[in-house]
């Protein structure tokens, strides 16, 4: 299988409430990714959705809450963790 570079995932702005999700990628420019970072989205993090309703998106990330917009949550790719 090659990979294309392209990050796997879903957009976190696709999960409901009460998932957790870990970010695998970014859809987006150094800026953003150095946004995302400055408020603990990094790659490999794991985030719990708390709200994901109209406009906004809702995270809790290091035992705090980040609130993304829709585009932003839209360029955030993850992937569900099934706990054990």
């Amino acid at each position: 299988m090659v990979n294309s570079g392209i990050p796997a995932g879903q957009p976190l702005a696709s999960f409901s409430p009460g998932q957790r999700v870990r970010i695998t990628g970014y859809h987006g420019g150094r800026m953003l990714r150095a946004r995302l970072m400055a408020l603990g989205l990094n790659l490999g993090q794991e985030v719990e959705i708390i709200q994901n309703h109209r406009g906004q998106v809702i995270v809790g990330v290091n035992g705090g809450r980040v609130a993304l917009g829709r585009g932003v949550s839209q360029k955030v790719l993850s992937e569900p963790v099934h706990q054990a």
